[in-house]
This record gives C-alpha cells, sequence and structure tokens, in this order.
C-alpha cells in the first residue's frame, strides 16, 4: 500500500486553460477574493512570497529609520531570515511555545524601541495564540506580519458563527501560490493590507521589477507535469517510490534537494532574478482554484478529517515515543501534513527509512532551525525540533485504511526497537 506524499492541488483542467485563455481582469478578482480572505483593502501580486516580504520590510525600514530589530521564528524558512541579513536588520529569535509558535511571554521581554515588526509563521498554531500576538504588537505600536502560506483558507467560527480566516490577523499578511501550496501557480505570492501607503509603494516598486524568468517558469511547469503524473498510483508504487527510498538510503543530496527545496538554501546576497512580477499564466490559474470555492471547502474537509483520525489513533495508542500537537481548533489547525515530534531525535532517520521500506513516505523536512544558521547554537533547542520532527501524508487522496496502515507501522517499529 501506498501513496504519493505530495498533492499538487492545481487540476490539469486549469493548467492547460491557463495556457491558451486569460480573463483581463484576472489580478483585480484574484484581489478582491484574497481581500475577502483576509479582511483588508489592497493586495499586491508578486513573483513569490520572499518578494512580497522583501516589499514589507524595504517600506517598514523607509518609515521607522531608526529601529533595526526583526522579530522572527526560529523554526522557519531560511530565505525569510535571509531576506532580513539582506536589508541589514538584526534578527530576534524567541521562544517557541508546544506548538512551535512564538511564545507571547518571552515575545514580551524581546521588544525594545529598536523593534521595526514581528513576524509570525502559522505553521501549527491557534487562533488564540495569534491573536495574543496581535494584541502585544497593539499595545507596543509594532506592525504584525502574518505568514500565512501553509494556512491558507484556514478558519475559525466567531460567535456570530462567521468564518475568521487565517491571514486576517496581520497588519500586513503573506501568501504562496507555489507548486505545491492550496492554491498553485507554479510561482507566485501575495501582500494583503489595509496599508494605502505600502499599497502605493509597492506598485510604485513593482513597475521597475523584472518579469518573471522564462526559463525558470518553464522548468516549474515541467516539473508540475512530471509530478501530476508520478502521482497516479500505479506508477508511483513502480517508480518513485523506489527513487525516494534509494535517496533517503544513500543520502542522495541531489534527488533529496530536489524533493525538498529547502536543502539548496545558500546564505547569499538577493540575485539579479529575485525582484521579479508574477507571470500572467499564474494569475489565471490562482483565479480558477480561488473561485472553485466548492474544491477548496473539499480539500479542507478531507484533510481536518484525517487530522482527526491521526490524532484519535495516537491517542489511544499511547506511544511514548513520540508527542502529537493537540488539535484545539479541527478547522484553524487544518494541517497539510500532519506532524510528530519524536522524543529521540537519533531515532528519526530510521524510522524515515522504514516506514519507505513499507512504502510509506513522510514528510522529513519541514522547515529548519534559522538561529543556528544565522548566529550559531540555538539556546532554545528548536534544532532538535528540527531532528525530531516527521509530517504524515494529508491530502485528499489519503484515506482511512492508508492511515491505519501507516499507524501500525509506526507502532511495530517501537515496539521492535524497544
Amino acid at each position: 500500500m501506498s501513496y504519493f506524499r505530495i498533492y499538487i492541488y492545481l487540476k490539469f483542467k486549469y493548467f492547460f486553460l491557463s495556457l491558451i485563455q486569460k480573463d483581463q481582469n484576472n489580478q483585480i478578482k484574484i484581489q478582491n477574493l484574497l481581500n475577502r480572505y483576509t479582511k483588508k483593502d489592497y493586495t499586491i501580486l508578486t513573483g513569490q512570497l520572499r518578494v512580497g516580504f522583501y516589499l514589507i520590510l524595504s517600506y517598514l525600514k523607509e518609515k521607522k529609520p531608526k529601529k533595526k530589530e526583526i522579530i522572527l521564528n526560529s523554526y522557519n524558512l531560511a530565505e525569510m531570515a535571509n531576506i532580513c541579513k539582506n536589508l541589514n536588520l538584526q534578527i530576534v529569535f524567541p521562544k517557541l511555545n508546544e506548538n512551535l509558535f512564538i511564545s507571547s511571554t518571552d515575545l514580551k521581554t524581546k521588544i525594545n524601541k529598536n523593534t521595526l515588526a514581528i513576524v509570525v509563521t502559522n505553521i501549527f498554531n491557534t487562533r488564540e495564540e495569534i491573536i495574543e500576538i496581535k494584541k502585544i504588537c497593539r499595545k507596543k505600536k509594532i506592525d504584525l506580519i502574518e505568514d500565512n502560506a501553509i494556512y491558507f483558507s484556514n478558519y475559525s467560527t466567531a460567535a456570530n458563527k462567521k468564518r475568521v480566516y487565517s491571514g486576517s490577523f496581520g497588519d500586513y499578511t503573506l501568501h504562496s501560490f507555489n507548486i505545491m501550496k492550496n492554491i498553485s501557480g507554479m510561482y507566485g505570492g501575495s501582500v494583503s493590507t489595509n496599508d494605502k501607503f505600502f499599497n502605493d509603494y509597492s506598485l510604485k516598486k513593482l513597475k521597475n521589477f523584472n518579469s518573471f524568468p522564462s526559463f525558470k517558469y518553464l522548468k516549474q511547469c515541467f516539473t508540475y507535469i512530471i509530478l501530476k503524473v508520478l502521482s497516479v498510483n500505479l506508477l508511483y508504487k513502480i517508480f518513485f517510490i523506489k527513487i525516494v527510498n534509494w535517496s533517503h538510503k544513500t543520502n542522495n543530496k541531489f534527488f533529496l534537494s530536489m524533493f525538498y527545496p529547502s536543502l539548496k538554501f545558500k546564505k547569499k546576497n538577493f540575485e539579479n532574478n529575485f525582484f521579479t512580477k508574477i507571470n500572467a499564466i499564474s494569475k489565471q490559474m490562482i483565479l480558477f482554484q480561488l473561485q472553485n470555492k466548492k474544491n477548496i471547502e473539499l480539500n479542507h474537509k478531507i484533510r481536518k478529517n484525517n487530522n482527526l483520525y491521526y490524532e484519535k489513533l495516537f491517542k489511544k495508542n499511547k506511544n511514548k515515543n513520540l508527542k502529537i500537537i493537540r488539535i484545539k481548533d479541527k478547522n484553524f489547525q487544518n494541517f497539510n501534513d500532519y506532524p510528530l515530534i519524536l522524543q529521540n531525535d537519533k531515532i528519526k532517520e530510521i524510522l524515515v527509512n522504514h516506514l519507505l521500506s513499507k512504502g510509506i513516505e513522510t514528510k522529513a523536512i519541514q522547515y529548519s532551525d534559522c538561529h543556528k544558521i544565522f548566529k550559531g547554537k540555538n539556546r532554545y533547542n528548536v534544532e532538535n525540533y528540527e531532528n525530531r520532527i516527521i509530517c504524515l501524508p494529508n491530502h485528499i487522496k489519503i484515506k482511512r485504511d492508508y492511515i491505519d496502515y501507516i499507524i501500525y507501522n509506526i507502532d511495530n517499529f517501537f515496539k521492535k526497537i524497544n
């Protein structure tokens, strides 16, 4: 029994239609739809999420030139910290709570007169946790940047039964439309805000940005087609999972970096093709998907039910070798991949290879310890999380019998080694 861990949400239908037709008002329609999710007045579309992050920081630096510190979650995409460094900002990494989210208690001790902004990354956190940080930001009059790349369409139901979506809490909200995101345009990103001055600033900046590199975009389209073909279960079993298995066992950096692009990260200055506009084809792909609310709801519902089933089984089994992240809000904490925190960081590689031998592919790398990369050893032990977290497959093709099979093999593994 085996299923592709990766799920590419972009349908072939939308991919090919985007190549041959274009809605002249697609950008305005996308902006309006994203503004509804984020409760914002303005949305800027960029070549990638990281470009939007650069625009926010550049704007805030001009607005508050004396403030030089940025507070960032240390368990993060290393590129986010690299952008801060390239803009000569001092990065402050606070403690993380049990959900690997910024500890509000420690955050209060890190804020000072030099704090430019606080960046929160929605990974496994609850709505209450981000509201607490929002209150701190308001009290201290500090801008809150919300990275909502993973949590798109996650929501809580307010007292009036209306949905409050993730991405609606920050002063600036970032979204990603990369190839593996819930809404995929090959590449692409957005910033939503109520700040008209930022909107005007960004539009002016974007006029001087380059068109998205054609060759880079073409390579991504080719990757998309390959991944969609390999997601056919028979082909995946016969061919692809064997490559994944071999790559992990031999620690082949070339293939592993294809499965985990974050492994390619290097500390460096902005590249020439960093400052990019969104591709016109990407806009059409994004619009098709945003307009298909029924499909967004279906994917959300299936992931949610899978998460709850994983949690139910792990709670029932009471495996002392691992820890689960408690789901307090099933619609807001709707994980794209189900996270497990292993108690022993030395067992991760062995478990990953064991599961692969049973046809089970896990997400072995989530984010990196940015503190270690940019500041050396982390006294808050984030690297230990980096080495202990694995994520189990969760998408529309993952059924309960497959989850049963995964849990059975995890339990068997620990029975043999204990």
